[in-house]
């Protein structure tokens, strides 16, 4: 093993934390305009139309006001302040940020994530992840998006190393999982289970897993055998 690439968001960035410390943070500044809604109502509404950040925020948040009979109108200050300020909330799992150092010292590390450029950048700086990785693609300034083996292929050119000799960690099936394997990376799985899939939940598992890593010489299941596998673990 040579090299190790993950996922951003709900691999190394924990965004449901982030969302829900700036969230509450956003209903105090805009309190005055949130008449006869309370915080976890707001939050809770947030998060179901978010859908972890697969929606864009002016639906997300035109859809929230609609719901609770606030001014629409309010929409592109919420959403302005989404962007300007939610990645000053950002934290990362537990023990996530320490293994990277450690692992950083063995293996040459990289970030590939689909979302906006600049809100990602933000997001890599408040978590001080420059420090750890060579490579770090977003979607938007590469114009790639995972799943597409394209943009796998152009972090490992960056972190130089061939496919079979490195890791892609993510928490998503069809863009870290598939994406990854469709390229020829070893997929590892944060945070669930996918038969014949490595996986872990505790990060500072993930040393020893990659150390332990045996190359298989060939990937022999598809796409849609790990779809099915998946929708049979939900």
């Amino acid at each position: 093993m040579k090299a190790i690439l993950f996922d951003l968001d709900g691999t190394i960035h924990d965004r449901q934390t982030t969302l829900q410390r700036f969230l509450e943070d956003q209903y105090n500044k805009f309190q005055a305009d949130m008449t006869g809604v309370d915080l976890s109502a707001f939050k809770e509404a947030f998060l179901a139309l978010d859908q972890h950040g697969y929606v864009e925020k002016p639906i997300v948040y035109k859809e929230l006001l609609t719901q609770f009979s606030l001014d629409v109108n309010l929409e592109p200050a919420l959403t302005a302040d989404y962007f300007e300020r939610v990645a000053q909330f950002a934290v990362a799992y537990p023990d996530a940020l320490e293994t990277l150092q450690e692992l950083s010292m063995s293996y040459t590390l990289g970030i590939v994530t689909n979302g906006p450029a600049l809100l990602q950048q933000q997001v890599i700086e408040q978590l001080g992840l420059y420090w750890h990785c060579q490579s770090l693609l977003i979607s938007e300034a590469v114009g790639l998006r995972k799943p597409d083996p394209a943009i796998f292929e152009m972090a490992l050119a960056e972190v130089e190393a061939s496919a079979s000799e490195t890791f892609f960690v993510g928490d998503h099936i069809e863009n870290d999982v598939i994406g990854s394997r469709n390229a020829g990376l070893q997929p590892v799985l944060f945070g669930g289970k996918l038969e014949g899939v490595p996986s872990f939940s505790n990060w500072r598992v993930l040393p020893a897993l990659a150390a332990n890593w045996k190359p298989i010489e060939k990937q022999s299941e598809d796409s849609t055998s790990l779809l099915d596998k998946d929708e049979a673990n939900t």
